[in-house]
């Protein structure tokens, strides 16, 4: 009896644990539905959204919206590319020579040998009648600027050396974004232009495409100008023929060198006021005969002149016979004198 007490009391604690863990195993199952049901369903995700802060989704609608007018019309300069900057590298030079001939010679084969073109040049003066002057604007590629400066040296006695360079990295990847922005337009345009069904519809699309096109063009024009000019350096030369060259010394420093450098420029100069004196009155003799011949003639016609108008109005003296027998001077005379 006692012994039956006993298995009744054990089965009675196996029952209950076994209900125990029955109800634990049933509110787990039940609170992890829930959580899930929670976790996947977007109201609720929205409504907590809107319990923390109401203005949570009016921004994300903002931000898209953003993010679409960029798309369509906007410039995106995150997406510029890392290749290098754009830059555009000029260069002037002066150069005088002896020999110009040779040096225009020179100069053709310079930008012919570097792979470059001429974009614009000039010749003045008459080779033996006056000192002639060149100008020129060489397009010499970018990679090719070492060798250039290298060899200028070659073409005369060079007095000015000018270069700059200019940065248009920012335009031209600014250009190339807007270019982009267009072109997509374009495309909608196009879409829109073929769902279209009303005259006035096709009208302003047509417009508006028009428009976007012509600054397609433009713009497509601009990078190209600048595509050359990056990859094709601006060069000038300015050459000058002369009969010396100038003499490249070092600047004067003591009181000394100042004065020796002052007394020959002095002298140089003087120099040069007689050559060209001497060349003005030699090479004009026949100007200075023509003149002397000329001026000679305007005193004789002068003077005959004069002696004419003297003797018009009787200031020349008369001349007297001294012949008795003259009639012309005995009736002259007074008969009284006779008598």
């Amino acid at each position: 009896m006692k012994q039956m007490k006993q298995k009744g009391i054990a089965l009675a604690i196996g029952l209950a644990m076994l209900c125990s863990g029955w109800l634990t195993a049933c509110s787990g199952q039940s609170n992890g539905t829930d959580a899930t049901a929670a976790a996947e369903s977007p109201s609720a995700e929205y409504g907590a959204m809107d319990t923390v802060g109401g203005a949570m989704p009016q921004a994300a609608n903002e931000e898209s919206a953003v993010e679409t007018d960029a798309g369509a019309g906007g410039l995106d300069t995150a997406a510029r590319p890392t290749d290098g900057e754009k830059l555009i590298e000029n260069l002037y030079y002066e150069i005088e020579t002896l020999q110009f001939d040779d040096s225009v010679e020179q100069i053709q084969s310079l930008y012919e040998s570097l792979g470059g073109y001429v974009q614009e040049s000039s010749v003045e003066g008459l080779s033996g009648q006056s000192l002639r002057f060149a100008h020129y604007i060489l397009r010499i590629p970018q990679e090719k600027a070492a060798q250039l400066k290298e060899r200028t040296a070659e073409l005369g006695n060079v007095l000015r050396t000018d270069s700059s360079v200019q940065n248009v990295t920012d335009e031209y990847y600014d250009i190339e974004a807007r270019l982009k922005s267009l072109r997509t337009q374009e495309e909608r345009l196009l879409v829109l232009l073929e769902q279209s069904g009303s005259l006035e519809d096709i009208v302003q699309l047509e417009q508006a495409l028009s428009d976007v096109t012509y600054e397609i063009e433009k713009l497509t024009g601009t990078l190209r100008n600048y595509d050359s000019l990056i990859e094709y350096m601006t060069v000038t030369i300015d050459l000058r023929e002369v009969t010396r060259e100038t003499e490249v010394t070092q600047a004067p420093v003591t009181l000394g060198e100042r004065i020796a450098a002052q007394f020959h420029s002095t002298m140089a100069g003087l120099g040069q006021f007689g050559e060209a004196v001497l060349v003005f009155v030699v090479g004009g003799l026949p100007v200075w005969i023509l003149l002397a011949a000329v001026c000679l003639a305007v005193l004789l016609i002068v003077r005959l002149w004069k002696r004419s108008r003297k003797k018009k109005k009787g200031q020349l003296p008369e001349t007297h016979s001294d012949d008795p027998d003259d009639p012309e001077e005995n009736s002259n005379k007074d008969p009284n004198i006779n008598e």
